[in-house]
């Protein structure tokens, strides 16, 4: 994201795919962890009688199984919360741009008497630009602030 103004191009970002690409990503690090699970449930059930060098393999397997499990889940959470990062960035430059037309767009409504009246005592204070809002958290990922002006985000 760069610099912004009110004749910057609108950020080309899928805000509500986003949100929901997060969602679908960390029910599936709970999907592979349940099933991992389960499936060493399973195993410690069918090992139980098993010796020697087949039984030091499977177990060998079965860890390395888990370990990989783990690290997929975590991967799926890790992506997840950098969509929810970049939704956060993203939702926050598209807001300084709404926030940009915004405020030009008082500024080109003025009349010529309040320009006057402007000129002596100072330009209307329109605060600050909107900083980004919260990154999103799981499990649910939604959305943590509403756009700001959003009657300017299609001009």
């Amino acid at each position: 994201m760069g610099g912004y103004s009110a004749s910057s191009a609108n950020v080309n970002f899928a805000f509500d795919l986003a949100l929901q690409a997060a969602r679908d990503l960390h029910t599936l690090s709970g999907v592979v962890t349940s099933k991992q699970s389960a499936r060493s449930t399973e195993a410690g059930k069918a090992k139980d009688d098993w010796e020697g060098g087949h039984r030091d393999t499977f177990d060998s397997k079965m860890s390395t199984e888990g370990t990989d499990a783990s690290t997929i889940s975590g991967a799926l959470v890790t992506l997840a919360n950098l969509f929810a990062s970049k939704w956060a960035e993203a939702r926050g430059e598209q807001d300084r741009i709404n926030f940009a037309r915004y405020v030009e767009h008082e500024k080109d409504d003025d009349g010529w008497g309040e320009n006057v009246v402007e000129f002596f005592a100072g330009e209307d204070d329109y605060g600050e630009p909107p900083a980004n809002p919260p990154v999103p958290s799981a499990p649910d990922y939604a959305a943590t602030r509403a756009p700001v002006h959003p009657e300017f985000e299609n001009r």
